[in-house]
């Protein structure tokens, strides 16, 4: 007779768990997380669902071995929305999925393929924009400016440099060691030293940066080298008086960024300012632009509230400003940690930044989800990658890191990129969705107010592998590397709710319909397919000059890779009067699984088929409805060489499923 019967119910409201989870019962999240959770989705109000396919939308063939590819949004207005897609030398704007324009270099133009960034570049470029203009920063480059024009009829999309004005200057040789004269004639200033070294750095030879000499409060721009001791320039600022100046009090600076000394690294607007942060030679610095002129980075001896500011995170370790990103704080994302703009509105008088954390800030762009801001913790040889969320302390008045994936452990896997969608009307799930180096996403469904917070696993069909993703909207968007028939491939593809393939076409009739014969398949030459029809599962077929033909006349085909999902519990676990089931035999006597909708699935490898059927024909696809589905299991479980039953529901894409809950009966 069995000693005790134990009903356990698994919610998932905790997603996929770590498998150290498994003996922490007493852990709240245990009984609302899972052993396995791929290729499922987290429900807004709990559960899991079948995620959609990946559907075609471009493929991006870049030269051999220059694979990188980046992806960025680009909202304009409520409604109006690109992707823009960086691959080497090349950006393709996508409005609603469809190529809109494609820059590429002009082969009529010398050196116009400098304008774009090669592949190996686009891992440093990082971006801001605002209304028509995005603006592109890369530490060995000048900033570019990519500009939406519109004539009222056509949209025509235009790279090109970002002019600057005024831009900082910084003396980067030290203290001077002779006494300075100066005299002025109308425009024109000369400058003499005693002493030759202070001039011995000034080179204006072609592709060197601008020279300055900073005296009596005015600012000279050198435009000549006369001799060892002797400069002459132009007035930019005009110099209180024009006595003699002893060493130490007048300064030779030069272009705070140049070739020389590198270009800004990170960039971000906020509260009327352009502000840019770090380069090679100040790699801890921060500059703004004037306030209401993000173009700008002027000042005087003055000091007024709207004039250019800048500031260096000094401090007792290296803090490269990684990333620059708004949210209802100013934050700079550092390698030294995370810092916040302590005041505002910011002015030269106040733009102080104040540490919040020491957890060192990953060049990935970080992402505001769910009321909090998001980042990802950079690795090193003895420290992984973590995801965490950045929490107002009341206490402290700080922010305060927290480890989203704390509890999900090996499913963030040294992420490459990132982004957020939040919740729409269709679909009231936040999700968190990082890219794995892998080639997996890990996503987060978050609902603070809920306390539902739970990660779930993608692995695409067809060996499809993302190395970047980005939304648009409440679309997502990633690029997913193909290995077709022994040859790489890059695609651009959209996560769909309706699609129950990867890699989907929907392919075009031939004829009237129903038909057999479909076309407009090209980008799957010669690749063996599914075949997916009106809710069915139809077979496979191989593409020939851009056609496959199906069994029977259909009204509708979609093709793609199908792909299988995983819905696993935790291990079933209760105190029993004489012990727990830990080590012990036991036996799963049933499970339990609640579904808001669900084709076929297999409970523990025995197959379910919670299918209603109405009004509609056999020839339609199948109605599926909420409902329990009970399954009677045998077997044991336990003993020293078995972890323990487990549930385990499983299907594939074409049958898709919605399971709010799983319980088990064990008896021992």
């Amino acid at each position: 007779m069995p000693r005790r019967t134990a009903l356990q119910q698994f919610s998932f409201t905790s997603g996929m768990l770590d498998p150290a989870v498994e003996a922490r019962t007493d852990v709240r999240a245990y009984f609302a997380g899972a052993r396995d959770l791929t290729n499922v989705l987290g429900m807004a109000q709990g559960g899991v669902t079948t995620r959609g396919g990946f559907r075609h939308v471009a493929e991006i063939a870049p030269p051999e071995g220059e694979e990188t590819i980046r992806l960025a949004s680009f909202t304009f207005a409520l409604g109006k929305s690109y992707l823009i897609a960086f691959s080497h030398q090349r950006i393709d704007v996508f409005e609603d999925g469809v190529l809109n324009q494609s820059l590429i270099p002009d082969p009529e133009v010398p050196d116009d393929a400098d304008r774009f960034f090669t592949s190996d570049e686009l891992a440093d470029v990082s971006w801001t924009q605002s209304l028509d203009t995005m603006i592109l920063v890369h530490p060995d480059h000048p900033p570019r400016r990519l500009l939406r024009q519109h004539d009222g009829e056509a949209e025509d999309w235009v790279l090109g440099s970002l002019e600057l004005t005024n831009t900082p200057t910084f003396n980067f040789r030290g203290l001077t060691l002779g006494t300075a004269s100066i005299s002025i004639s109308g425009d024109t200033a000369t400058v003499t030293s005693t002493d030759d070294t202070d001039f011995s750095a000034v080179d204006l030879s072609e592709g060197s940066p601008n020279f300055w000499v900073r005296i009596h409060g005015g600012l000279i721009r050198v435009t000549a080298r006369i001799s060892a001791t002797v400069v002459e320039g132009t007035v930019v600022q005009a110099p209180g008086e024009t006595t003699a100046v002893e060493p130490g009090l007048w300064t030779v600076e030069e272009d705070a960024w140049s070739d020389l000394r590198g270009w800004p690294r990170s960039v971000n607007l906020f509260q009327g300012r352009l502000y840019f942060g770090q380069n090679r030679a100040r790699p801890q610095t921060i500059w703004g632009s004037r306030a209401g002129s993000f173009f700008d980075f002027g000042t005087t001896a003055d000091v007024l509230d709207d004039e250019a500011v800048e500031l260096t995170l000094d401090n007792d370790q290296i803090a490269a400003v990684e990333q620059l990103f708004v949210s209802n704080d100013f934050l700079a994302m550092t390698s030294g940690g995370v810092y916040a703009c302590a005041e505002t509105p910011v002015t030269p008088a106040n733009f102080f930044f104040r540490r919040q954390s020491e957890l060192p800030a990953a060049p990935i762009r970080p992402v505001e989800l769910d009321g909090v801001v998001v980042f990802i913790r950079s690795s090193s040889d003895s420290v992984r990658a973590t995801c965490n969320e950045l929490v107002f302390d009341d206490a402290r008045q700080v922010l305060v890191p927290q480890d989203l994936g704390l509890l999900a452990g090996g499913l963030i896997d040294s992420p490459v990129d990132m982004t957020a969608r939040q919740g729409t009307e269709v679909d009231g799930a936040n999700h968190l969705m990082l890219a794995n180096a892998d080639g997996t996403v890990a996503v987060l469904n978050t609902r603070r107010a809920q306390n539902i917070a739970g990660w779930t696993r993608l692995r695409l069909g067809g060996g499809g592998l993302v190395t970047a993703i980005s939304a648009v909207g409440a679309r997502v968007y990633a690029v997913v590397s193909r290995q077709l028939l022994g040859s790489p491939r890059c695609f651009i593809e959209c996560l769909e709710p309706e699609s129950c393939l990867d890699s989907s076409i929907v392919a075009a009739p031939v004829g009237a319909l129903p038909t057999a014969e479909w076309n407009g398949l090209d980008v799957l030459e010669g690749v063996e397919v599914h075949l997916f029809s009106e809710g069915l599962d139809i077979g496979t077929a191989t593409v020939v000059d851009g056609a496959v033909t199906t069994v029977e006349a259909v009204d509708s085909l979609e093709v793609g890779f199908p792909f299988d999902w995983t819905v696993e519990t935790m291990p079933l676990e209760a105190e029993l009067t004489d012990g727990t089931f830990i080590g012990n035999r036991h036996r799963l006597v049933r499970a339990t699984v609640r579904t808001a909708r669900a084709g076929r699935f297999s409970v523990n490898g025995r197959d379910v088929e919670p299918r209603t059927f109405g009004s509609a024909s056999f020839g339609s696809a199948d109605q599926v409805a909420a409902k329990l589905a009970t399954v009677r299991l045998l077997g044991w479980n336990g003993g020293r060489g078995d972890v323990g039953a487990t549930v385990c529901v499983t299907g594939r894409s074409t049958e898709p499923a919605s399971i709010l809950s799983i319980t088990a009966e064990v008896t021992q």
